[in-house]
């Protein structure tokens, strides 16, 4: 799904980029299991803040960064750091059917993406294929409850779910939540990791 206007001023604001970079990023790196992830892929990048976080906090050699939105990925092929254009590659790509072979990846990163597709569960599906056995899955969500109570922007029902859904979905599909910070109903952070 793209983005609305609403939603654009969200992600694309200072205020999101600094939470992005020193609050989220860093929570994660705690969660992680490993020091480095050399091959990641980032689902729904936005103007390109995770993929820079993904570099210099996860220790990645390369990530493709992926958005369906042509708009989004032209903001963050333009604020891309000209010393980190040999690591990060933005890609106009579906999150529901990523163009990527099997067990590619070292990690997947999804900073607030999963509750604005169509179909989530296709979504981690394609998580699932992509990532390597111990592979990685870092996650952030807003749940049910907080996005239905989210009036300023519309969302698609077939990307809301609770935390039991998330991980049962994500057990379904080889994944275990190994990490995870709740915060009661409004989100979760977390990291799973592939069997």
């Amino acid at each position: 799904m793209k983005l609305n206007l609403i939603e654009r001023l969200i992600v694309n604001n200072p205020l999101r980029a600094f939470s992005q970079k020193h609050l989220e990023g860093p929570l994660l790196r705690r969660m992680a299991s490993r020091k480095e992830y050399p091959l990641c892929l980032e689902i729904g990048c936005g103007r390109g803040i995770g993929a820079e976080i993904i570099v210099k906090q996860f220790g990645a050699q390369k990530v493709i960064a992926t958005d369906i939105d042509p708009y989004m990925i032209e903001i963050a092929k333009k604020h891309l750091r000209p010393e980190l254009r040999d690591k990060i590659e933005f890609r106009t790509a579906d999150a529901m059917a990523i163009d990527e072979p099997d067990e590619k990846f070292d990690a997947v990163f999804s900073f607030g993406v999963i509750h604005h597709m169509e179909d989530w569960r296709k979504a981690l599906k394609e998580v699932s294929r992509v990532l390597k056995s111990k592979g990685e899955f870092f996650f952030e969500e807003f749940l049910r409850p907080f996005i239905r109570a989210f009036t300023l922007a519309s969302h698609p029902r077939g990307g809301e779910f609770g935390f039991e859904e998330f991980r049962e979905e994500l057990k379904n599909n080889g994944i275990d939540i190994i990490n995870v910070r709740r915060f009661g109903n409004i989100g979760i952070i977390g990291v799973g990791r592939k069997g």
